[in-house]
């Protein structure tokens, strides 16, 4: 039975590509008429990238340099924006640092009190509890105020600072005098 079943499966097979070949053929060799074009208007076709081949060199040459002048034109204009708003840019820049210059100036006048002050209160107190005071500073206001009080008291306040904090402050003080 299977023998039967198979013989009729590759008879069914076979009979399908012999009828699909032969319709292929017949389709194959129909003549194919393609279906006139619409009308369609020059501009459009040019805009797309297709050029028709009724346009003789010269209008097509015309046609791109048509094209790339306005490119040009519009890039032109792009970087003249883009110029101007890089000065913009600058110019607001400029103003910025003139006023932060403005106020820097102003705050190291009024830190420099404060440090003076500073110094004055870190020098009547015991030298260790001046140290670890300094300790808990940051290393630019512990140079600071260290440079600011007398040599004799500095130097007490600053044997009982810990060890790693008084190498960076000592570093910052000497850059801080020169």
């Amino acid at each position: 039975m299977t023998k039967l079943l198979q013989f009729i499966g590759g008879f069914i097979l076979s009979f399908l590509l012999i009828v699909g070949l032969f319709t292929g053929i017949f389709w194959y060799t129909k003549d194919y008429t393609a279906p006139p074009p619409p009308g369609v208007n020059v501009d459009s076709l040019i805009a797309a990238g297709v050029w028709p081949d009724s346009l003789s060199m010269y209008a097509k040459e015309r046609i791109q340099i048509d094209q790339k002048k306005t490119e040009l034109t519009t890039k032109e204009e792009d970087l003249a924006r883009k110029q101007q708003e890089i000065e913009q840019n600058r110019q607001m820049l400029e103003d910025i640092q003139k006023k932060v210059g403005e106020a820097s100036a102003e705050e190291d006048s009024i830190m420099n009190l404060r440090y003076q002050d500073l110094a004055g209160l870190i020098e009547s107190m015991k030298p260790a509890d001046a140290g670890r005071v300094l300790d808990n500073l940051s290393d630019f206001s512990s140079a600071k105020i260290l440079l600011r009080m007398r040599k004799r008291s500095a130097g007490s306040v600053m044997n009982a600072m810990s060890a790693e904090k008084l190498a960076k402050v000592s570093q910052l003080i000497t850059m801080l005098k020169e």
